[in-house]
């Protein structure tokens, strides 16, 4: 953050500076300060101590006035109420579209930019270098969208994480971030497109046993199709490295999205992989394994833990007993479990089956009776610190607060004082997918049903 705000070649020279004057001695975090603040003629040890001695990171917000941008800033949050207020020095960067990227010191809580044409777009915190966030209001966010495609793929991201975190924050409805992915040009690059597997993918989860599921599946298969579309499921020999990781990631998510016609790829990939596995190339052996585990009956379920039994190598074996893992036919799901407890795989492995069977399987609920079932057995394959996470992390599947009564409950009768922290974190993680399940289900189900007609 403070190389982008201070700019590259100031930053290199008091990095120097500090290293020069203290090459031979012992030198404190407040020398480097010093070096920055003597190369850059900027406060950076009073900038620094913000973020580095307080907890959490701000908000900024921005107003259109005429050619004045109101900048305000506040502390942010997702599911922490009451929290205090705090304040930053905040190093900003910004950029009128179009023109070079300029600098402010935001140092208290309100500030401005001036002599910005009312009718061009203003993007904060250029390429997402800064800890913070950005809250635009109406008109600087449809200024933005009109030129989007003319923005580079890190401020696309960077505007793609604010307003998923805004939204998470009930600080903007869900319309806010999938209005923003229908204007996103047409595209393969790797961070973007996987910034937005990974929102379907956490929506995807949460609404588990929601009527509303099957809806938002269709809809998000329209939004990944064209990407896996122009990626093909065979590589070309003049792509870049990151369209491989893009495929096998679209491959998942498509997989768990319910696309038949993955699917169906996936099984036929299977079968002559069975026969001869030189025909699935290795990158895609993990998606394709993951999605036909996913929807395996029996005669799969077979066929993959025979291949997890023989093979020698960790890694392979990792990618069956991960398909394992995926299945969603209940009876499968209590098929697998039970390999959690014997030795098919290295004990630090064997115990983080129930959590992989918790996540991807659809029953977390499953997992969760499993292992407090057999939990003594568990924890007698991780170490001390494991076993305090252990039994809190289960629950950090669930969107039910009744879950974070239980989770509480059996703390107090099994787990030591030592898992207080953990439980915490997971009763907040718990509380935060519920509201967050409550108050986004009916906002995707207006947002998809506008996009059906």
């Amino acid at each position: 953050m403070l190389e982008s705000f201070l700019g590259e070649d100031v930053f290199r020279d008091g990095v120097r500076r500090y290293i020069s004057a203290h090459k031979y001695s012992n030198s404190t975090t407040a020398d480097l300060w010093n070096a920055l603040s003597e190369a850059s003629k900027e406060p950076v040890g009073e900038i620094a101590a913000g973020w580095t001695e307080q907890p959490g990171f701000p908000v900024v917000k921005v107003k259109r006035e005429g050619d004045k941008v109101a900048l305000s800033q506040e502390r942010f949050t997702v599911n922490f109420k009451n929290a205090s207020p705090l304040e930053w020095k905040i190093p900003l960067t910004y950029a009128v579209v179009g023109e070079l990227a300029g600098t402010l010191l935001m140092t208290g809580k309100t500030d401005s930019l001036s002599n910005i044409p009312a009718e061009r777009a203003v993007k904060l915190n250029v390429n997402g270098a800064g800890n913070y966030r950005v809250q635009y209001d109406d008109l600087s966010w449809n200024l933005l969208l009109h030129v989007l495609p003319s923005l580079g793929v890190q401020d696309r991201v960077n505007l793609l994480s604010d307003a998923w975190a805004l939204v998470q924050a009930n600080r903007a409805p869900v319309s806010l971030y999938f209005g923003l992915v229908k204007k996103l040009p047409a595209s393969t690059e790797l961070a973007e497109r996987e910034q937005l597997i990974n929102v379907l993918d956490f929506i995807n989860r949460l609404l588990i046993g929601s009527a509303e599921r099957k809806q938002f599946q269709g809809y998000a298969r329209l939004l990944l199709r064209p990407t896996f579309e122009a990626l093909g499921w065979e590589s070309k020999p003049d792509e870049p490295p990151a369209a491989g990781n893009l495929r096998a990631s679209l491959i998942t998510a498509l997989g768990d999205l319910n696309d038949s016609a993955i699917i169906a790829g996936c099984r036929e990939r299977f079968e002559k992989y069975l026969t001869n596995p030189q025909a699935l190339a290795p990158d895609l052996r993990p998606p394709v394994l993951a999605v036909v585990g996913h929807y395996a009956d029996d005669k799969t379920w077979n066929q993959l833990h025979e291949l997890g039994l023989k093979t020698t190598s960790i890694e392979e074996k990792q990618n069956y007993y991960n398909a394992l893992a995926g299945a969603i036919n209940p009876r499968l799901v209590k098929k697998t479990l039970p390999i959690a407890l014997t030795d098919e795989l290295p004990t630090s492995r064997a115990v983080f089956l129930v959590s992989r069977v918790a996540r991807q399987s659809d029953h977390p609920d499953t997992a969760w009776d499993f292992a407090k079932a057999n939990m003594k057995t568990l924890l007698a394959k991780t170490d001390a610190l494991g076993a305090t996470r252990y039994a809190p992390s289960l629950f950090t599947f669930f969107a039910e607060n009744s879950r974070a009564d239980e989770l509480r409950e059996y703390a107090n009768a099994n787990l030591p004082e030592t898992s207080a922290p953990e439980v915490a974190k997971a009763v907040d993680e718990i509380q935060f997918r519920t509201e967050f399940k409550r108050r986004l289900t009916p906002q995707l189900k207006a947002w998809i049903d506008r996009k059906n007609h």
